[in-house]
């Protein structure tokens, strides 16, 4: 059929008014029933719980996804078939007693999750302006397909979905003297077990946070991750899991029963079918590699000197890791001037190099390094981060340029009719001018990098701290060749302000070395205390410091999961992850 005509749609509505609801398409099925119980996948789990989201698709992804803009053609056609599109759908909603809030055509995406790939989506933001009633979402929604099937379009799925209401979730951590802690902790044990039992391997991890909109409006909560698609019946986990927690709370403070929930998501990298059984992920489309591969731009670190929470790189890799604080390494009656970093990070891949075939598992040996140093090279920057910052200076460089000839052109303009040129133009002037130079220079500093920075000579592969605690390390420690190179005053850190969650009216300073100030020798690896405030520096992440609220994550690793590559292919995890 042709695109309907304003009559045509409201005809349309006005019949399915007077058919009823039960005369629409089926729509008895458990997916639209929102009966959450039996065994069901997760995400169909997540579907039926939130009330404030209806979807045609069978299994509808869990919050949250991307959105991307239609193909040029694909938007075409859709304008052609349906020249108010907007305008009708707004009306069908509204005709169904919802207040529409915007309606959009757009792609929504899961980079890297089962179903995720790319799929045409009317998507429509809505709020109940009376009591809330799920089943009229249902049934605008279904109006909105019998709109689109009435044009001949049956591609698209549709989703009605109130915005600030629908699963909008933050997970915030527990101060440390908090009880709820000391009780999830003595139950622990109890809660993996329970669930092993009824998921198999497929649970990822759990932990005990505060899980609300806002921090002041969340509850406490026992936060488990499972695997995608992973099958089970919901409902009697939550139960069991509450049985639980709360038989411990009442020992010591029965008034506190109850206030503990379970919250359940899908996390994790690889496809849990149910009952442990496992297969790959969906390959990463190429626009995935090139977002998760790209380099971050270091214009602001050329001067040539490390500096912690920069990046690192092997030779001939474009991915990389982060430089970590300096240190020196004393080794018999020799001190090896370097950094730390992470060991896979580092290590070279076992099946282009024989040498080091088991370098993931057991590290770098001190001897074997020093007696073949070129197999350990490191560079400053990572080339990807090398590639970002030239592809960064560029575009500025670009820019400057359009703008200072858009400028030179209206001066020209107005220089010929007799007219006076602004002062402030000609200081834009200048300043394009300077600026332009400025980035040249540093276009010239930028094309030295990436610098050889060392190598590495020790790394711990996959090591244990204590035979009897199964915490692993993955370090690795890079010696600096450079003998001109000045570490002294390198270990000093970003200076931030940040926001202290157990006195909200105060501020903090962030962490300084102060250079000069004797250091404590360092000689191990210690654990995080419970109370104290961290904080860390990386490639990715950049500066940032928290509480330590002292609850371990209990997370279940299985060698068969998958993680994305810097090379943006999916593949096995490094043994020391």
């Amino acid at each position: 059929m042709f695109p309907l005509r304003p009559s045509d749609a409201n005809r349309l509505l006005a019949s399915r008014d007077q058919e009823g609801p039960s005369q629409h398409k089926p729509m008895a099925s458990a997916l639209e029933s929102k009966n959450s119980s039996g065994a069901i996948p997760i995400e169909v789990y997540l579907y039926r719980i939130e009330p404030f989201r209806s979807s045609s698709e069978t299994t509808p992804l869990p919050f949250p996804y991307h959105f991307t803009d239609l193909a040029p053609g694909r938007l075409a056609d859709l304008q052609t078939r349906f020249p108010q599109l907007h305008n009708q759908i707004r009306t069908i909603v509204q005709t169904h007693g919802l207040l529409s809030l915007g309606v959009s055509a757009t792609q929504r995406l899961k980079p890297g999750y089962p179903g995720g790939d790319p799929q045409p989506m009317i998507r429509i933001n809505a709020r109940s302006p009376g009591a809330h009633d799920i089943q009229r979402w249902h049934t605008a929604r279904q109006a909105v397909q019998d709109y689109l099937a009435a044009g001949q379009t049956h591609d698209m799925s549709v989703e009605i979905v109130d915005p600030e209401k629908a699963m909008v979730r933050s997970i915030f951590p527990l101060p440390p003297s908090d009880f709820f802690i000391q009780a999830f902790e003595a139950v622990s044990f109890t809660i993996m077990t329970t669930l092993r039992q009824a998921m198999g391997t497929n649970w990822t991890s759990y932990c005990l946070f505060k899980v609300g909109m806002t921090a002041g409006r969340a509850n406490y909560c026992v936060f488990v991750t499972v695997q995608p698609r992973t099958v089970a019946n919901w409902q009697r986990i939550q139960q069991r899991l509450a049985e639980i927690i709360n038989t411990e709370i009442e020992r010591s403070r029965p008034h506190l029963v109850g206030l503990v929930q379970t919250a359940f998501a899908p996390g994790g990298m690889s496809l849990g079918t149910g009952r442990g059984q496992q297969q790959p992920l969906a390959s990463p489309t190429d626009d995935d590699k090139e977002r998760f591969t790209g380099g971050r731009s270091h214009v602001q670190n050329l001067d040539g000197h490390p500096k912690i929470g920069t990046s690192i790189g092997v030779i001939d890799s474009a991915g990389g890791g982060t430089l970590g604080g300096f240190f020196g390494l004393k080794v018999g009656a020799t001190i090896h001037r370097g950094f730390l970093t992470n060991h896979h990070v580092l290590a070279p891949d076992p099946e282009i190099d024989a040498l080091f075939e088991n370098v993931n598992r057991w590290g770098i040996r001190y001897t074997t390094a020093v007696e073949h140093p070129a197999k350990t090279m490191v560079q400053y920057f990572a080339q990807a981060d090398v590639d970002a910052t030239q592809k960064n200076l560029r575009f500025s460089l670009n820019t400057n340029a359009e703008h200072l000839q858009r400028l030179e052109e209206e001066i020209d303009q107005r220089t010929a009719k007799g007219m006076e040129v602004p002062e402030n133009w000609l200081a834009q002037i200048r300043n394009l001018r300077q600026d332009t130079s400025t980035i040249q220079g540093l276009q010239q500093a930028a094309s030295l990098f990436p610098q050889v920075i060392g190598h590495t000579i020790v790394s711990s592969g996959k090591a244990m701290r204590d035979e009897n605690v199964p915490e692993f390390i993955g370090w690795a420690f890079v010696s600096v060749d450079d003998q001109n190179l000045d570490l002294r005053t390198a270990n000093k850190l970003p200076h931030r302000w940040e926001f202290r969650q157990d006195t909200p009216d105060t501020y903090i300073p962030g962490v300084n070395y102060t250079p000069g100030i004797p250091v404590t020798a360092f000689s191990h690896f210690g654990s995080l205390v419970k109370g104290n405030w961290y904080f860390k520096t990386g490639r990715s992440t950049d500066f940032s410091c928290g509480l330590c609220h002292g609850t371990e994550v209990v997370v279940n690793w299985t060698s068969t999961r998958s993680i994305l590559q810097s090379n943006g292919e999916l593949g096995p995890p490094r043994e020391n992850n």
